[in-house]
């Protein structure tokens, strides 16, 4: 790991070219997910002329924490798994005191509590909270220590204004302390390699005339595979050559293998597992589903078929509408509902020069709204805007 010397000061310096702030993001871990992957690209992104940027891993890494070492990232590693224990928050505010640091930016619930916690106790001077999902399930106790902790955060950045709206009517702070910057991603995801679709259809065992519906998701309940299944059975029994990837991995894997067993559609699905070249397994599919039951902050997995140009399906839940334009890029359906689901993708599967030409305006609306480079041109000026402020 690499580990860098502090090199500023607590109360900082009027800005000038020589002056470089420390920024430290924190999160629980960097394995591969969405939340992940935007982490890696803003770090990536930001000007390095300007920002000393760390990454700060507060139980674990990861294969995108192993990434950014090997691309220069500084990384810690801390092994702090719990901010119930004080001890811990207070060893954590006296490393953010030593290093100097003068932006936090915190993401997820776990690191975004411990985070600012500890930053509080350490005077960090700009403390940045990033909200990348809608916490439905919080209990009256999470939602308090929201309210808290808003009072010492600079700015809540949503990705969405679905979270923003959680934010502000569920956590009941005040919207001036939000702001809205959208998440963005590289056309090809930084970390994987692209391999041509031939190779992977082979290695899949497709043929030249399947037709791939893709999922890219977490294996967990709110991430909606079963009712995809459901769906998936129903436009089976018409289309015969159709085939079902779902790529990504969850304690619910058994669960949905047995279910296709039992209706005898397992050798219609394929189950990638976790994979790297998600870029690669998008080129060879024709239409990709989100279909999300609970929640969803933005859907990553969304903007990624965008930009490789793939017609989308996702549910009309949190920050989906606001990346599927109903019949111009995609397809919005209700969560939950596997006959509804079954109906978009059967009119997809049979208007070829529709899949195509939505295809074509996600690509349009990606670069236009979804893109890395605009992602970091707006932390950048986020970032600039707190620092002035902090001077005056």
């Amino acid at each position: 790991m690499f580990i860098e010397s502090a090199g500023c000061f607590q109360s900082f310096p009027k800005l000038n070219e020589m002056y470089k702030p420390k920024v430290v993001h924190i999160v629980e871990d960097l394995r591969i997910g969405g939340l992940e992957k935007i982490i890696a690209n803003i770090v990536l992104g930001l000007d390095k002329s300007k920002y000393k940027v760390e990454v700060w891993c507060l139980a674990g890494g990861g294969e995108i924490a192993d990434e950014l070492m090997a691309k220069g990232i500084v990384l810690r590693i801390l092994e702090m798994d719990s901010y119930y224990n004080p001890f811990k928050v207070t060893a954590l505010s006296g490393i953010l005191r030593k290093k100097n640091v003068v932006i936090l930016h915190t993401h997820g619930y776990f690191a975004g509590t411990f985070g600012r916690l500890a930053a509080i106790l350490a005077r960090i001077p700009i403390i940045i909270t990033h909200v990348h999902t809608t916490y439905y399930d919080f209990k009256k106790r999470n939602i308090l220590m929201e309210r808290f902790l808003s009072l010492f955060t600079n700015k809540i950045v949503c990705v969405s204004r679905a979270v923003e709206r959680f934010v502000v009517d569920i956590e009941g702070i005040s919207e001036k302390r939000t702001c809205l910057i959208y998440n963005g991603i590289e056309k090809y995801n930084l970390f994987e390699g692209i391999t041509a679709p031939d190779e992977e259809r082979d290695s899949l065992g497709f043929v030249e005339n399947d037709l791939v519906v893709i999922t890219v998701a977490s294996l967990t309940a709110h991430k909606g595979h079963r009712i995809l299944m459901e769906a998936f059975r129903i436009v089976l029994e018409k289309n015969r050559s159709l085939k079902l990837l779902i790529v990504g991995d969850g304690y619910l894997r058994n669960e949905l293998e047995s279910y296709s067993n039992k209706y005898g559609i397992a050798s219609s699905i394929v189950f990638a597992g976790q994979r790297k070249n998600v870029a690669s397994l998008l080129k060879l599919a024709n239409i990709f589903v989100l279909p999300s039951t609970e929640r969803e902050g933005l859907g990553i997995a969304l903007i990624e078929a965008m930009a490789a140009g793939l017609p989308v399906i996702g549910t009309r839940l949190g920050g989906i509408p606001e990346v599927i334009s109903e019949n111009i890029n995609g397809l919005l359906v209700a969560p939950g509902n596997p006959y509804e689901l079954a109906s978009a993708m059967e009119t997809l599967i049979r208007d070829k020069a529709m899949r195509e030409k939505m295809g074509k305006m996600g690509r349009k609306i990606y670069e236009e709204k979804f893109s890395a480079s605009k992602m970091i041109q707006n932390m950048d000026s986020l970032y600039g805007e707190l620092m002035e402020k902090r001077l005056r």
